[in-house]
């Protein structure tokens, strides 16, 4: 169950009526609308919303619906390179630290202080099959979380 604290900073509410739009029941901005109205918690003074005549089109046009499903995250990737033969370790640990937005994020999974995106985890995967490497990656863990 999701709850207010779940949300994370400046992001976007939609305060969208489920008669404007049919899919307000799954999506996250209509949601976090209706936990932070819902909640009874002193609400922040200031807060970013997408504009309700928006979702009068259907999510698959609108740029900001995002499904409330939860996904499987990846936790870790201290094996990640156990299968991937000596001579091309240099490249594709190259090549799947190009999997994400910058370095950084690549420690920050590798250690597990940071989930995998099942993006993420596919473009990772991309990399092995292009590689020639037929195991799949060997992530430490999965969870299942909102990908918000």
């Amino acid at each position: 169950m999701i709850q207010l604290k779940d949300i994370p900073q400046d992001y976007l509410y939609c305060f969208a009526t489920a008669e404007a739009c049919p899919h307000s029941a799954t999506c996250l901005h209509a949601l976090a609308a209706r936990l932070l109205t819902e909640s009874g918690q002193t609400q922040p003074s200031v807060i970013q919303s997408i504009n309700p005549n928006h979702a009068q089109h259907p999510p698959k046009d609108c740029k900001h619906y995002r499904d409330s499903t939860p996904v499987r995250f990846a936790r870790g990737m201290s094996r990640l390179f156990d299968d991937v033969p000596m001579r091309q370790g240099k490249q594709v640990r190259r090549k799947v630290m190009a999997c994400f937005s910058c370095e950084r994020y690549f420690y920050y999974s590798r250690g597990g202080d940071r989930l995998i995106t099942p993006k993420e985890q596919e473009a990772i995967a991309r990399v092995f099959r292009e590689a020639g490497i037929s195991a799949a990656p060997q992530f430490d863990s999965y969870e299942y979380g909102i990908l918000w």
